[in-house]
């Protein structure tokens, strides 16, 4: 068996297992600005919508330009809070659209339209950075699993000719000498009858 094609394989099990800690790190990193900046943005977000309602008392249903949802509750129009973090990031989407849509005069001036825009960049491109990482990590764990169950088929036909070719096909413990572990087994043999006391 030649030893380049052993190398090959370990070295692109090499590969794949840096890969995938890498897209681990990067996952990692980036789901942490995304928790940071939703940290940040949601307080801003509930005084968003307070302001929202303070504007369009009369009208509360015209909020749902802004991406919130509304329902007639008793006969009064009844605004109702995202629940999730999708949600509120949707929301982050649909407010940041429609203040951009505005004149600077019917803007919300705070939380100011530059501050949210620069939330809602952040948290997007966090959130696909999370996902690119994500999927590095799946692609390459699966690329290592392929390359180390290639590298162990290898590495069992090498011992096998090893076996074969140095030691006449008998297991011995010079086998570590090639980097082999050997573990002995005990034969099933019978003991010794204890003698009787005379």
């Amino acid at each position: 068996m030649p030893l380049a094609l052993i190398q090959a394989a370990l070295s692109e099990a090499q590969t794949a297992i840096a890969a995938a800690q890498s897209g681990e790190s990067g996952r990692a990193a980036a789901g942490e600005v995304v928790r940071q900046t939703y940290e940040t943005v949601r307080p801003l977000l509930d005084k968003a919508i307070m302001r929202l309602k303070a504007n369009h008392f009369d009208n509360l249903a015209q909020l749902e330009q802004w991406g919130l949802d509304t329902a007639v509750v008793k006969g009064k129009v009844s605004v109702r809070k995202p629940t999730s973090q999708g949600q509120w990031l949707d929301f982050l989407q649909a407010y940041v659209t429609k203040e951009a849509s505005l004149s600077a005069e019917q803007q919300i001036s705070d939380p100011p339209l530059a501050t949210m825009q620069s939330h809602l960049d952040t948290m997007q491109a966090s959130l696909t950075d999370r996902a690119s990482g994500k999927d590095q990590r799946e692609i390459n764990i699966q690329a290592r699993n392929t390359a180390v169950d290639r590298l162990l088929t290898l590495l069992k036909l090498a011992a096998a000719i090893r076996v074969v070719i140095t030691y006449g096909g008998a297991i011995t413990n010079d086998l570590q000498l090639w980097g082999f572990e050997v573990n002995g087994r005990v034969a099933g043999s019978k003991e010794e009858p204890i003698p009787p006391i005379e």
